[in-house]
Order: structure tokens, then C-alpha cells, then sequence
């Protein structure tokens, strides 16, 4: 034993360094431009033989040496990704310092439908642009595994659920969180279903009462959409959601909260009164503006943050508590600065994005064009 004691530590060594790195990707270690940190810059891959584009911001101080969480923000339509960003200055340091922000563009602006005669992308392609995508971010920068996330509105908000309904893709993300989501396909006419990797699946909304773009009570024209209740109730079901517990939050939010599979605060909502078809944020956005309306009760940033720190791709939650190998990329136009167990299938309830219902997005992506220009 003497004499294979020098053999055996290194070996040793060697083993307990794979498992330390099992969760690891190819892009750890590997060099970034010092000009693509604390920045925002346009990138491109081909998925489905098409061109597609998307932004990325990598924080202050990124270390290719250490893993990073990603968020993944899905714009309203017609829009690009960096309205998103805009609107919801997710890459300010002091909402996304230590992560990895990616904001990807739709087709055309708008998201799929999953919705036959809708002229959008279809959806296996829009699907298959993110598993593309996630290929990318994880061959070229060092991304956690186990804390991918996405968030975003409207047609983005719509399309994210689909995401969460889809066991392949859907794996890859540990929570969900859309704002003013579009359902479209979900309806109790609709015939949509939703089959996620796991149950429970994490997901916190918001909704504004004033909402007469996608409204709180849903839609019944050529772009239907589910009343939101109905839609909550599909995900409580599916992730076989026990108890629910409702409170007043900052007077004129309401809170809802249910314990899923035994879990507590897994599915979570915000029922805004007097919100617009907006990003919900304590301070004036461009969303905010653009509608008429004001700063919310509720900041949504913070509390997406708060869920998301809570929950893991693999696990089921790392607490109790609740929060109140891709193809290359090119460069394209400059930068802007920093300023569990087995899944269940439902007709009703569930998500995906609406067509063009963003009314007035254009003239958002005008503003926030000239916005930008005048930061850079």
C-alpha cells in the first residue's frame, strides 16, 4: 500500500478536480476582448440556416476563471433585445453586476406563437435559435450550468412560457419569471400543451390591472389570450400546487403565493393595480413613458433577482424562503456602455407569445434608439 500511495494521490487529485469542474463549460478559462466587459455588444450565430442576433453583457470585473449565472430577456414585439435591456436596465451594475445578461432578437420582432395562421417565426425555429444560443454562451464565456433564468414582457413574456412548457429546452433553465405576459394558445379554447422538464418549475409574474393591450381578463379577438388566473391555475395544477396564500403588497399590489410539491413560494404573482402594459419598476422607465403611465409599487427587478438566487436547474429550490457546444458568433455594430419528477401535460393554463399586440412598441424602439445614442 506504501508503494502505491504516490501513484494513487495524484490520481486522486485528478478525480476530485473533474467532479470539482463536472458543472464547468468550455468557455471557463477562455480569454474575452477587454473591450466586451461592462459593455453590451451585438453578436450573431446561424441556427436553422438563418441568421440570428443577440446581445450580451458581460459584468465589471468578469473572470473567465470563475462561473457566472445567465439571465436570458425577452423583448415585447416588434422590438429587439435592447429594448429590453433599456426598459428594464438589467445591466446596471447594481441589478446585473456578477452576471452574464443576454438579450436575443426575434425574427421580424416578434417572438413564436406556436399559434397556426400567425405570421411568425415558427416555433421549433425559435426554439432551436435558443438551444443554439445557449450552445454559444457556453463555449465562449464561463457560465453556472445550474443558474440560467429567463425573464421578459409581453411577446417575450409569452414566448419564455413556452420555453418553460418545452421538457427539451426548458431543461436548461432553473426559473422563469415574464411581465404582462401574452398566452396566447392557452386560452380554454386553446389547444396548446405544456410538458416541462420537471414539476415543480419556478415561475414569478407580474400583471397590471390597467392593461389594455394584454388585459388581466384576457383577450377574445384574432389574438386571443387567457384570462391570467386561468393561466396561473395551469401552472398551479401542473406543478401540483397545494396551497396558495394571498396579501396586500405596498398597498396596491396583491401577492399571491403558492407551495408546490411541498415546496414553498415555487409559483408566485403580482397583480398590479393600475399598471399599464408596462415594466414594472419603482422608478420611471421607458415602458412608463411611452404608455402615460407611472412608477409601480412594485420593483420587479428586485424581486426576480430575489426568486431567481433561489432556485437551481438540477435541485428543487436552495431554500425555504420566499422573495416578497454552440456555432460561432461575429461581432456586428458596436457597443453600448453600462448604464425532479415526471412532467405533466395540460390543454389549458399554459403559454406561449401573442403576435403583434404591442401597440406603439415601435415608436418604445424609436426612443429608446435615440435614448442610447445620446448615452454612448
Amino acid at each position: 500500500m506504501t508503494r502505491l500511495l504516490p501513484l494513487l494521490l495524484p490520481l486522486y487529485a485528478l478525480i476530485t478536480s473533474v467532479i470539482a469542474d463536472d458543472d464547468n463549460t468550455p468557455g471557463c478559462g477562455k480569454d474575452v476582448s477587454s473591450t466586451s466587459i461592462g459593455t453590451t455588444q451585438k453578436l450573431s450565430i446561424i441556427s436553422s440556416n438563418t441568421n440570428r442576433t443577440f446581445y450580451v453583457h458581460l459584468p465589471q470585473g468578469y473572470d473567465s476563471d470563475e462561473d457566472y449565472p445567465v439571465i436570458l430577456g425577452f423583448h415585447g414585439a416588434p422590438g429587439i433585445g435592447i429594448h429590453f435591456e433599456a426598459d428594464t436596465m438589467f445591466s446596471a451594475s447594481r441589478w446585473g453586476g456578477g452576471k452574464i445578461l443576454v438579450y436575443p432578437d426575434a425574427l421580424g420582432g416578434v417572438w413564436a406563437t406556436g399559434m397556426e395562421g400567425n405570421i411568425t417565426t415558427p416555433l421549433e425555429q425559435d426554439l432551436k435559435f435558443m438551444t443554439d444560443l445557449l450552445g454559444y454562451l457556453r463555449n465562449n464565456y464561463c457560465v453556472d450550468n445550474e443558474k440560467i433564468y429567463a425573464t421578459g414582457i409581453s411577446n417575450g413574456g409569452g414566448f419564455l412560457n413556452r420555453i418553460a412548457c418545452d421538457p427539451t429546452v426548458g431543461a436548461n433553465f432553473a426559473a422563469f419569471a415574464p411581465d404582462a405576459g401574452a398566452y396566447t394558445g392557452f386560452q380554454p379554447s386553446g389547444n396548446a400543451t405544456c410538458t416541462p422538464y420537471k414539476t415543480p418549475i419556478p415561475i414569478i409574474s407580474f400583471h397590471g390591472t390597467n392593461d389594455t393591450t394584454i388585459p388581466y381578463s384576457g383577450r377574445n379577438d384574432s389574438i386571443p389570450t387567457p384570462p391570467i388566473e386561468y393561466w396561473l391555475q395551469g401552472w398551479a395544477e401542473r406543478n401540483k400546487c397545494t396551497n396558495m396564500t394571498q396579501t396586500v403588497y405596498n398597498q396596491t399590489a396583491i401577492h399571491y403565493s403558492w407551495d408546490c410539491d411541498g415546496i414553498k413560494g415555487v409559483v408566485q404573482h403580482f397583480k398590479v393595480e393600475g399598471m399599464g402594459h408596462v415594466w414594472p419598476s419603482t422608478e420611471e422607465n421607458f415602458s412608463q413613458l411611452l404608455s402615460g403611465g407611472e412608477p409601480t409599487v412594485v420593483q420587479a427587478n428586485r424581486l426576480i433577482l430575489d426568486f431567481f438566487g433561489r432556485w437551481e436547474v438540477e435541485d428543487r429550490g436552495t431554500g425555504a424562503g420566499e422573495t416578497a457546444g454552440g456555432p460561432s458568433a461575429t461581432e456586428t455594430t458596436g457597443t453600448t456602455t453600462e448604464t425532479g419528477a415526471a412532467a405533466t401535460t395540460t390543454a389549458a393554463g399554459g403559454g406561449s407569445a401573442a403576435g403583434r399586440v404591442e401597440v406603439g412598441m415601435w415608436s418604445f424602439g424609436v426612443a429608446v434608439g435615440v435614448a442610447l445614442a445620446v448615452w454612448a
